[in-house]
């Protein structure tokens, strides 16, 4: 774990051309090194298939098949039948039974993808049923939020123990009190680096300012940034916790039970490379993650989750609340895109302390060797 405050190189760091958000030929090389070769978050677990049935989806520009078998074994293969290449299903299509039939020539596969059945195949020399099983993807799951990768003997995703720090916030009982899906005009990138960073809340988010209050350290480690409030003067067990502690330290979890009077009080806020953003609050979380279907148009989920019994109308606030930063956030992101879209490279430099999580952005694009 390390502070990025105390990583000299943000003192150089300059930001990234206009074409690393904007340029076609640019998301291309981006879809292949990272949504086609790395570890994706696709969704929370209750957008999953329920048992006998199937889900299809894009990651990337691979076509995906999500399929939950009676059991409730959760699978994902290629969306690609092994006889000609024809999808199985259309994107976004759904469906259930006991198997699934390719429309073009009517190879029917089992749940766990075997292939059951080649009508008409006739006698091709060598053909076995068990070698044509449809390809598999590699999914993992890290509390209640799902990822793929599309080598199917990739290595479990290591989040680390920043990941581990908000193990005590309970995420997998909470409720999901809104879903949303909006596709937006920015780069998948320019809503990550707006996540990252505190530096514009006082101006985009004057409603949430606590700058006389707290401050905003940051830590990363490997795939995780986590970004905490910090108060600059605690007077609880939980406030002491944050001005004094490391995410995950002993004495951390007071964090989770701690009282709470408004909504973004007490947060902590992780940054998942590459798609996943999470806030966590003693009373609420809320989940992003992005889908890029352009180099300047992206798919954004969001999930807001609060607790079985919270009460009604702070529910309404806390819905209220979040449902304005976002439309803050979309905003002045939309707005950004414009200047990239008109070839602008700003050729700025980061905020050393403020914009440290626009550097950890940075640092892992710049690991692509675009």
């Amino acid at each position: 774990m390390e502070s990025i405050g105390n990583d000299a190189g943000i003192r150089q760091a300059k930001t990234l051309p206009a074409a690393s958000y904007a340029s076609p030929a640019y998301h291309e090389r981006e879809v292949d090194r990272v949504w086609s070769t790395q570890w994706v978050c696709i969704g929370d677990v209750l957008d999953m298939p329920a048992a006998g049935s199937w889900r299809a989806i894009t990651v990337g520009r691979l076509p995906i098949l999500l399929v939950r078998d009676r059991e409730g074994e959760l699978r994902a293969f290629l969306n690609v039948c092994r006889h000609r290449a024809s999808p199985l299903c259309e994107p976004e299509a759904t469906g259930s039974g006991a198997a699934l039939t390719c429309p073009y020539h009517a190879w029917l596969y089992r749940l766990d993808g075997s292939l059951a059945r080649a009508q008409g195949v006739g006698n091709p020399e060598g053909f076995d049923l068990a070698d044509h099983s449809l390809k598999p993807i590699a999914l993992a799951t890290w509390r209640r939020w799902v990822f793929t990768h599309a080598d199917a003997a990739a290595a479990q995703p290591n989040f680390g123990p920043l990941a581990d720090a908000i193990s005590a916030f309970p995420l997998e009982s909470m409720e999901i009190a809104i879903t949303e899906r909006d596709e937006r005009s920015f780069n998948w990138k320019v809503l990550l680096e707006n996540y990252s960073e505190n530096y514009h809340t006082p101006f985009v988010h004057p409603q949430i300012d606590t700058s006389g209050t707290h401050d905003y350290p940051m830590v990363s480690d490997g795939l995780v940034l986590y970004a905490w409030d910090r108060p600059l003067h605690p007077t609880d067990e939980a406030g002491r916790a944050m001005a004094q502690l490391q995410p995950g330290d002993a004495g951390w979890n007071a964090v989770a039970t701690a009282s709470t009077g408004h909504p973004y009080d007490r947060g902590s806020y992780l940054s998942v490379w590459p798609n996943l953003m999470v806030n966590v609050f003693p009373d609420a979380a809320l989940a992003m993650w992005m889908e890029p279907t352009a180099a300047n148009r992206t798919v954004v989920h969001r999930r807001l989750y609060t607790h079985v019994a919270a009460d009604p109308d702070s529910v309404a606030a806390t819905i209220a609340a979040h449902r304005l930063v976002h439309l803050q956030d979309v905003d002045i992101c939309q707005r950004v895109q414009r200047s990239h879209d008109a070839g602008i490279d700003a050729d700025g430099v980061l905020a050393t302390i403020e914009e440290r999580g626009v550097y950890w952005v940075h640092q892992h694009v710049r690991a692509l060797n675009l």
